[in-house]
């Protein structure tokens, strides 16, 4: 992946960040490109190699077909879930740590209706919380609209099968 300053791209921990700066540094007598990313929504720089970002797992923002997936897994029905509160929040803290957007929208979405059947425990809402967090805000990003109205518009989509209509905004997301 190439970077170019003003770039919007996603750490995988992070959620989206601008590429500030991509400079090149002598390191034992070797030129190594990094790469300084400011994390939106906090005061975190984040500078990385660039031959690494790939193994970190950076990614570019979601277009369009991107959003469109999206949807389609919070609209999706959720799966059983795993009835030991242990095996349930370790397996869920592994499908955060993936970085992959699919499978966070699919922990959104699973962890939201059981929220709904039954209040979570305090783990299980941190884990929907730092989820929901950086998910929302690409979105936005994406989308051009406000963090409160993607999360209202997740909301609607997982708890009442609303399906959003965005087709005039992923005309910017393309």
């Amino acid at each position: 992946m190439n970077f170019t300053t003003g770039q919007v791209v996603v750490h995988p921990h992070h959620g989206p960040a601008t590429v500030k700066k991509v400079s090149t540094r002598t390191i034992r007598k070797e030129k190594v490109t990094y790469v300084q990313l400011d994390v939106h929504n906090s005061d975190l720089e984040v500078t990385m190699p660039e031959n690494r970002a790939a193994e970190v797992g950076v990614r570019p923002a979601v277009d369009a077909a991107g959003v469109r997936q999206i949807i389609d897994v919070l609209l999706a029905a959720s799966p059983e879930q795993e009835t030991v509160w242990s095996r349930r929040i370790k397996a869920n803290g592994d499908r955060l740590r993936t970085g992959e957007i699919l499978i966070i929208a699919a922990l959104i979405r699973d962890l939201t209706r059981s929220n709904e059947e039954k209040r979570l425990a305090f783990g299980e809402m941190k884990l929907l919380r730092d989820a929901s967090a950086p998910f929302v805000t690409e979105l936005a990003l994406v989308l051009s609209k406000t963090e409160d109205e993607v999360a209202a518009m997740v909301d609607a989509a997982i708890l009442e099968g609303v399906r959003p209509d965005i087709g005039q905004e992923l005309a910017t997301a393309s």
